[in-house]
Order: structure tokens, then C-alpha cells, then sequence
């Protein structure tokens, strides 16, 4: 009984040490990242012994043999740590909740700050969609982590309750790091609210933090009540959305732009005393959606070029002058009309000679299949030591 006793002393003695060790070999981080440090120094046998599993742990971690990793050095809290990270990104979240209160419960010395660790259990609780959880582990942190404000503000939208997440994401400050996050959920909670006043200024903000993000621009465009606005955000979006070759956002910004545009001229049209055909592209894309229909960019091009020359128009001309400016757009619009004819044919006639190119190679494919096919039958029933020398 004595010798079990010692035996089990002598163990725990050895994980003791090892605990109080783990500095020797690790560089723990207060986002729970765990960076491997080869250990310099001397070891004692013992030490030796328990290094070279450690390293054999370490190279079960970079295999990602999580598993074999955790038979082999249960309850490690290195590990521990790096799983919570590994589950989260795999979107696992169960289980990196299980590995954050794991950590949570043997991280006795506090490698990692506690703040931290219960930081990291509520947003996983959140995930997990325990929203009530995830607040209780949040609300210590809330006056002195802005990203946990953010989270219980977040939780409590989930749970439908916009007042409260307005009241907790309203009060973050501008140089706060959950500042940005928390005009985004505002800026949800005010449009869906129906605040537009709120809903501008809280996406006038997204403009200026993430200037290169266009869906930022329509968040201003959509909530400004000022056309001029809006169109001036709508086609910065516009630009951007050029720059990474989403055509299909920008055909709808220019939904959103027609009437718009068309707007301005119809109001300039009203004045005119003397008479002329009202220059109006929606007519002109009725009559012609079906040519061309899917090129975005000859359709952005024409709707640009004609909304840029009208309001050229009426930013020069009034009266007579510019019931002539106008009937020069509309005599362009139908050059451009016959010219798109023509080139709609075009494109037809060359779909179909490619549409006849392919069958034929398809044809030549099959029939040179079949060559083989019968090549394989003649040289099965007559091989080739029986047949006729070359020169016979």
C-alpha cells in the first residue's frame, strides 16, 4: 500500500513539474495563441525524458493529429488552448466550447489571463447560440473591453431586443476597437428600426473607416434623403465595384441610379416652352433589352454616357437651347440604336458559327472513336504475325 502511495506521489510530483514548467517551452498569449519554444538550456534525465514528449507532441500539433496529440499528453493545457483556436476556425463551435471551459478550469496558474479565457467562453457561448451564457461571462468585461460590449449588444439583437443592443453598441467609442463592429449592428438596428437620421450617420462612419468596403457607399446612398448624395455614393460604389469586376452589383447600383437621373431630366423637360421628345432611357432600355441583354459593361457605358450628356444639358442650357441639347441626345440614342442592331446580329451569327464548330469537333471526336473501336477489333481477329509483309 505504501509503495502505490509513493508511486502516485512520484506521478503527481512529475505533473506538478511539469505545470510549473510550461514557460520553459511555450509563449503564451492573451489571445490564446500558443507559439512552441525549442528548450535550450540542460535537462536532467528526467527532464530529457519528458522534453522528448513534448516534441513528439509538438509534432502530432503540426501534423494536425489533434487527436494522438491528446492521448498522449491529456488535459495539456497548450493543447487545450491551441483546440479552442482549431474548432473555432473549422466552425465547430461545440466543441471549442468545450475547450475553452476545459481551459477555463485547469489553467489554475493563469498562463493566460482570466479575462481572456472567459472572454473567449462567452463568444463562444454566443456561437453556440446560448445568448443568455454568453452575457453572463461578457457583463464583467463590459466597461473595460469594448469588443465584449459589442458581443453583449450583439446577443441581445439576436434575442430581438434592439433597445438594449442599441443601448450597449451606442456607447462605444470612436477609438474604442469595437467601435467599427458596432456601427455595423446599428446601423441594422436603425434601418430596421426606421430611423434614417441615425441610420446616415452611423453609415457616414463605416465610409470613414472602411473606405474601401462599396457596400459601406450604399449604406449612406440608401439612408440620405438628398438625391445629389445619392447618387455621388452610388457611383463611388460603383467605381469600386469596377475595380474588383462585379459586374452584376454594378447593373444594379444603375437601378437604383435610373430613376434617379431620369428625375433631373423630367424636371428640366417641364420648363421647356417650345417642343421636343423628352429624352427618357427608360424607353430607350424597354425597347432594347433584348439586345445585348447580358453585356453589363456596353449597358453601363450607354446609361453613363447618356445621363452624363443630359445633365450637361441642362447644367448649360435652358429654353430653346436646351430643347435642342435634347434633340441631340435622342438622335444619338437612335444612331446608337441601329449600331446596337447590328451588333447583336453580329454576336448571334458568331454564337452559331461556334455552336457549329463545336458539334463538328464533337463529330470528329465520335467518329474517331469509332476508328479506334474497329482499329481494336482488326487486331483481335487478325493479329499480327498473320498478315501480309509490307512489300507484297
Amino acid at each position: 500500500m505504501k509503495k502505490i502511495i509513493l508511486i502516485f506521489f512520484i506521478f503527481l510530483s512529475t505533473i506538478t513539474c511539469s505545470q510549473a514548467d510550461y514557460r520553459n517551452y511555450y509563449e503564451f498569449e492573451t489571445n490564446l495563441d500558443v507559439k512552441f519554444r525549442p528548450y535550450n538550456g540542460e535537462l536532467s534525465k528526467d527532464l530529457k525524458k519528458e522534453y522528448k514528449k513534448i516534441q513528439k507532441n509538438e509534432k502530432y500539433i503540426k501534423q494536425g493529429k489533434y487527436e494522438k496529440a491528446e492521448n498522449l499528453v491529456p488535459d495539456y493545457i497548450p493543447n487545450v488552448a491551441r483546440f479552442i483556436n482549431v474548432y473555432t476556425d473549422k466552425k465547430e463551435y461545440p466543441k471549442a466550447l468545450e475547450y475553452s471551459k476545459k481551459l477555463l478550469e485547469l489553467d489554475k496558474n493563469n498562463l493566460f489571463p482570466r479575462s481572456s479565457k472567459e472572454y473567449r467562453v462567452g463568444i463562444l457561448y454566443s456561437l453556440n447560440g446560448d445568448y443568455v451564457n454568453s452575457n453572463k461571462y461578457l457583463f464583467p468585461y463590459i466597461n473595460t473591453n469594448s469588443m465584449a460590449r459589442f458581443q453583449i449588444a450583439q446577443n441581445y439583437y439576436y434575442m430581438q431586443d434592439l433597445k438594449t443592443a442599441e443601448k450597449y453598441a451606442s456607447v462605444i467609442k470612436k477609438n474604442e476597437a469595437g467601435f467599427f463592429p458596432a456601427q455595423e449592428l446599428l446601423y441594422v438596428v436603425y434601418t430596421v428600426t426606421k430611423n434614417p437620421q441615425k441610420a446616415y450617420t452611423t453609415a457616414k462612419n463605416l465610409v470613414e473607416l472602411d473606405p474601401g468596403n462599396p457596400q459601406n457607399y450604399l449604406k449612406v446612398a440608401t439612408s440620405t434623403s438628398n438625391n445629389n448624395e445619392k447618387l455621388r455614393y452610388f457611383y463611388r460604389a460603383k467605381q469600386i465595384y469596377y475595380s474588383q469586376e462585379l459586374l452584376g452589383m454594378i447593373n444594379n447600383i444603375n437601378k437604383l441610379i435610373a430613376p434617379i437621373e431620369q428625375a433631373k431630366i423630367d424636371n428640366a423637360y417641364k420648363k421647356i416652352t417650345t417642343y421636343c421628345k423628352k429624352p427618357d432611357w427608360f424607353k430607350i432600355r424597354e425597347r432594347d433589352k433584348k439586345l445585348l441583354a447580358d453585356d453589363f459593361e456596353y449597358w453601363d457605358k450607354r446609361q453613363n454616357e447618356f445621363f452624363e450628356t443630359a445633365n450637361d444639358c441642362i447644367g448649360r442650357y435652358t429654353g430653346s437651347n436646351l430643347a435642342a441639347c435634347f434633340k441631340d441626345l435622342n438622335e444619338t440614342q437612335e444612331r446608337l440604336d441601329t449600331a446596337l442592331v447590328t451588333e447583336n446580329a453580329r454576336r448571334i451569327e458568331a454564337a452559331q458559327r461556334e455552336a457549329q464548330i463545336r458539334e463538328l469537333v464533337k463529330q470528329n471526336m465520335l467518329l474517331e472513336e469509332q476508328n479506334q473501336i474497329q482499329w481494336s477489333r482488326y487486331n483481335i481477329y487478325y493479329p499480327r504475325y498473320y498478315r501480309f509483309p509490307y512489300w507484297w
